[in-house]
């Protein structure tokens, strides 16, 4: 893998709304100290941007002016970002959604570093698990890549939810022509589902509640969040509380760091130290 990095400081960021809490910042910085760079990392946080679609823009022209080596990308311009791109890798078109912007020689390429970061954690945390049919909650910027993370580690019915039905119906349409062999459906209120992801940002800290009610779904065996901060969101108490196995969404928010991390500087990140990393930052207890 080649370095895209020289000898000067590299620098990156984050954009997206109520970000403060991130620790894909220090994650990332960690991991570039770790290979003896000056690596800076800082946030664009946008929320209450009177204009949130110039605001995105000028952030992206701002990292992209100053020599930044990329972006990450967050709730909720995963997929506004797109338009500002001068190209995307074949996974982030296929999904629909950016959260990883490289800059290099004038271009701003989109990658998606969630589908890599969600479908290592799946196949880790509940590959072992019974998972023929699960639910999605959320068919937004996240969604896109759990999903079709999700059939490409052997779900072969998946439910798609959204408050909106019609974006819960394009993300269905979109899986179904990307993964033909799998059933893709939106959900109704079907009881049979042997697990559950939460892809939506409720949860966070800036986006307090639950996602679901588990009574909708009392056959579940098993709950999983990307949500990370908190690592123990509302959603995956309530699971705990019943018995189920349960997903943090740590090993996705690594995973995606480890990637976009690669992406940016041409390093190979040490996926092991980033998660013992992380860990220690949010006193996650390894499973």
């Amino acid at each position: 893998m080649q370095s895209a990095c020289g000898g000067g400081i590299v620098k990156a960021a984050l954009i997206g709304n109520g970000i403060a809490a991130s620790l894909t910042p220090v994650l990332h910085e960690a991991e570039g100290r770790a290979h003896g760079l000056a690596y800076r990392y800082r946030r664009f946080d946008l929320a209450g941007a009177p204009e949130p679609a110039v605001a995105l823009q000028d952030a992206v022209t701002e990292a992209k002016v100053a020599g930044y080596v990329g972006v990450n990308v967050t709730y909720p311009y995963k997929q506004q970002i797109i338009a500002l791109l001068d190209d995307l890798s074949d996974g982030a078109g296929d999904i629909g959604s950016v959260n990883t912007v490289v800059f290099r020689n004038g271009r701003a390429v989109g990658h998606n570093t969630d589908y890599v970061g969600f479908h290592r954690a799946f196949v880790a945390k509940i590959g072992p698990l019974q998972h023929d049919t699960v639910l999605l909650l959320g068919a937004g910027g996240a969604g896109g890549a759990v999903g079709l993370a999700m059939l490409d580690a052997g779900v072969s019915c998946l439910y798609v939810y959204d408050r909106d039905a019609c974006v819960a119906d394009a993300l269905r349409a979109r899986l179904a022509r990307l993964r033909p062999q799998a059933q893709v459906l939106v959900w109704s209120g079907a009881t049979l589902i042997d697990g559950v992801i939460n892809a939506t940002p409720m949860g966070m800290a800036s986006h307090p509640g639950q996602a679901i009610d588990l009574d909708d779904v009392p056959h579940a065996k098993w709950v999983g969040d990307i949500v990370y901060f908190p690592h123990q969101t509302p959603l995956l108490h309530a699971a705990a509380a019943r018995g189920l196995h349960v997903m943090t969404g740590g090993g996705m928010a690594v995973g995606q760091a480890a990637a976009a991390f690669e992406l940016f500087t041409g390093l190979p990140a040490d996926v092991a130290r980033m998660t013992a990393h992380f860990h220690t930052l949010t006193q996650e207890v390894p499973a």
